[in-house]
C-alpha cells in the first residue's frame, strides 16, 4: 500500500529487458520501502532494483526507453525534485535533464530519439534533454498527460489535456507538423477527462 506501478517499458534492442516505475519516495522512517525504477532481464519473471535511483521516485506514466540509442532511459518525476531524469546506462545512474516543470506525467520518445515530456504544457527535447522548448501554451488550468506518435511520421503526434479534480474538463488533441499548431480532436467523447492514449500503427488507429 506505499507503492504503486505506473511505468512500463520494454528495451527496444532485447525484448527480454523490462524497466518499470514504482510511484513513490522513500519513508525516513522505512526507506527500504518505497518505489523507485526495476529492471528485469528474464521477461518480467525477476526483477532488481539498481543502487542509483533517479532524484524523485514519484512517478505517473513517465517511463520511456530510447529506441535510437540501447541503454538511454527517461523518467519523468512529479512533485518535489520533479522533472526529466535520464539515465544512460540502463538506470544503474540517473541525471537530471530538465526541471522546467516540476509535475511530469508522460514521456514519449520517437524512433530519432526526440523527447516528448507532459506536465502543464507539452515540452520537447531533441538533443537528448540538452535543451527544451514548451511546444503548448495553455491557460486553461488543465495537465497535459496522454501522448502518442506516428512511427511512420514523426510530425504526428497526439495528446490529452485532463484535469484531476472532480470537474471533468480536457480534451485530446493533434498535431501534423511536430508540435508546432494543434488542433481539437475530442468529438463527441461523452467524458471529457481523457488519461492514456495509444496509437496502433498496424490499423492506423488512435484509442
Amino acid at each position: 500500500g506505499r507503492s504503486y506501478p505506473r511505468g512500463l517499458a520494454q528495451d527496444p534492442s532485447n525484448p527480454s529487458v523490462f524497466y518499470l516505475g514504482m510511484d513513490g519516495d522513500p519513508d525516513p522512517a522505512d526507506p527500504v520501502c518505497a518505489g523507485g525504477f526495476f529492471r528485469s532481464a528474464d521477461g518480467g519473471r525477476t526483477w532488481n532494483k539498481p543502487a542509483s535511483q533517479p532524484g524523485s521516485r514519484r512517478i505517473f506514466f513517465g517511463l520511456s526507453a530510447d529506441p535510437a540509442k540501447p541503454g538511454r532511459l527517461y523518467w519523468g518525476a512529479c512533485g518535489e525534485r520533479g522533472g526529466v531524469y535520464r539515465s544512460d546506462d540502463g538506470g544503474e545512474s540517473w541525471t537530471l535533464v530538465f526541471d522546467k516543470d516540476a509535475w511530469v506525467f508522460n514521456l514519449h520518445v520517437t524512433p530519432s530519439g526526440r523527447v516528448l515530456a507532459a506536465g502543464t504544457q507539452l515540452w520537447a527535447s531533441s538533443d537528448a534533454g540538452g535543451s527544451w522548448k514548451a511546444l503548448t501554451d495553455f491557460k486553461d488550468g488543465c495537465t497535459t498527460v496522454g501522448i502518442a506518435g506516428d512511427p511512420a511520421d514523426e510530425k504526428r503526434i497526439w495528446m490529452t489535456r485532463s484535469t484531476w479534480d472532480s470537474n471533468a474538463r480536457g480534451g485530446v488533441y493533434a498535431s501534423q507538423d511536430g508540435g508546432s499548431t494543434w488542433e481539437d480532436i475530442t468529438g463527441d467523447i461523452p467524458y471529457v477527462k481523457p488519461l492514456i492514449l495509444r496509437y496502433d500503427p498496424s490499423t492506423k488507429s488512435l484509442w
